[in-house]
């Protein structure tokens, strides 16, 4: 009898989410980071006789980002001082649609096989063999608390972010032939909007800030576990094809887009503005 998977073995367990909490201010910069990470469990369990070799069969994870949110206000002290809007969740800083979230180059599949956490490599029998990994992660951002606007040639300062990171990870096995047979999959997310305020000028230290939570704006929840694998159109097609850029790829362009004076995704005003957070 060939090795195979014990139909129904597949499991996700311990399934909780990141959770957000107020940014810190340190070094210059508003650092939004998770309290805790999202955290799951998996298992699955494997047949076949003595002497099966176990050469070529995996475990491990896959996740597709699908939703990001992200972008931050600044203002002048004075009206005339003016504002900035910088947009990293849409083009051409960022481009549209889901994105494959690995630790490693673009081409991986797996989240992270360098974690023997998270990635396994099937043992030798007896058979049937229970195989176990877990997943965690921990989404976060940075802004600056000063720009310089160019318009007005003065210092703008961090007003208002919003941040929304929704993913799916899917628990799955690779074959020896290279097939990635999904077992079971879970949906998370965690939001952060948050208003800062110095309460000095012009130079205010990271301790010099009042950072306020906008009501309803931060939470995060993950779902329950659905077995199976996803063909939710908005990420599945991303999960195991060839993709250009990782979500850490994305995610690092897009800072660099905003940092560029002229970039549509800088929008810089010489009084204050309320911009179109759509866009």
């Amino acid at each position: 009898m060939a090795i195979a998977i014990v139909p129904g073995s597949a499991k996700i367990s311990g399934i909780s989410s990141a959770q957000s909490q107020i940014p810190a201010m340190s070094g210059g910069t508003a650092n939004f980071s998770p309290s805790a990470g999202m955290h799951a469990d998996g298992v699955v369990q494997f047949s076949g006789s003595r002497g099966d070799l176990p050469a070529g069969w995996q475990i491990g994870w896959i996740q597709a980002q699908w939703v990001e949110t992200n972008w931050a206000e600044y203002r002048g002290q004075f009206d005339h001082d003016g504002s900035i809007f910088l947009q990293r969740g849409r083009p051409p800083a960022r481009p549209t649609g889901a994105c494959r979230d690995t630790s490693l180059a673009v081409g991986t599949i797996f989240t992270d096989p360098s974690d023997p956490r998270e990635f396994a490599q099937l043992s030798a029998g007896p058979y049937p063999v229970t195989m176990s990994v877990q997943t965690n992660d921990s989404p976060g951002e940075t802004y600056n608390q000063i720009e310089t606007n160019s318009v007005t040639g003065k210092p703008n300062y961090l007003h208002l972010v919003q941040l929304e990171f929704h993913f799916c990870t899917v628990l799955v096995v690779r074959d020896p032939t290279a097939r990635f047979l999904q077992q079971a999959h879970f949906l998370w997310n965690i939001h952060w909007q948050d208003r800062f305020d110095p309460t000095a000028f012009p130079s205010p230290t990271d301790a010099q800030w009042k950072v306020t939570a906008v009501p309803g704006g931060n939470s995060s929840h993950a779902s329950a576990a659905f077995q199976g694998g996803t063909t939710d159109p908005r990420f599945a097609s991303v999960l195991t094809t060839p993709q250009s850029f990782s979500c850490v790829d994305l995610a690092g362009a897009s800072a660099t887009a905003v940092r560029t004076v002229g970039n549509a995704c800088r929008r810089e005003f010489p009084r204050w503005h309320i911009s179109d957070v759509r866009k």
